[in-house]
């Protein structure tokens, strides 16, 4: 069992929505630590649900409009996330329904990254893409946090 999962998600085709592909790609680079794996999950939702099938703790970062200042990071724990409406077929079930679902067995968090422009281009916004440097040093102040927390 992979004991913790740091995955990004978003669409690098739609601006900022790429924002959590982008972090983790960095941080992949960057990793020494061999108990966080980090995964590239990007918008395959089939893939997600199998890299998250055999975790106990995951860190998903993805791009998420709360009206805050582009960059700014929001935190929200997985088993407290609300069962929303997003659109739901049997032929597409939607990542966070599934999450919502394995709360007593898969813990984590979402790190929501507030996007400054979703919209059809290859690349950050020029916003985003200048403040990168800063929300990589507060998104890896969380995921040390949440490692000292959850697993001490």
């Amino acid at each position: 069992m992979t004991r913790f999962v740091v995955l990004g998600m978003g669409n690098r085709l739609m601006m900022d929505d790429g924002i959590g592909v982008y972090i983790v790609e960095e941080l992949q680079k960057q990793n020494k630590d061999e108990s966080v794996k980090y995964i590239v999950g990007e918008t395959d939702i089939d893939f997600c649900l199998d890299v998250i099938e055999n975790t106990s703790y995951l860190i998903v970062i993805d791009a998420v409009k709360t009206g805050k200042e582009p960059g700014e990071i929001s935190i929200y724990s997985l088993d407290e996330m609300p069962l929303m409406n997003l659109g739901f077929s049997s032929h597409n079930l939607h990542f966070f329904h599934f999450l919502y679902h394995k709360k007593q067995r898969i813990k984590g968090i979402l790190i929501g990254i507030e996007p400054f422009q979703i919209d059809f281009n290859l690349g950050l916004s020029s916003i985003l893409n200048n403040r990168f440097h800063q929300v990589m040093i507060n998104v890896k102040r969380q995921i040390q946090k949440v490692k000292e927390t959850a697993f001490s």
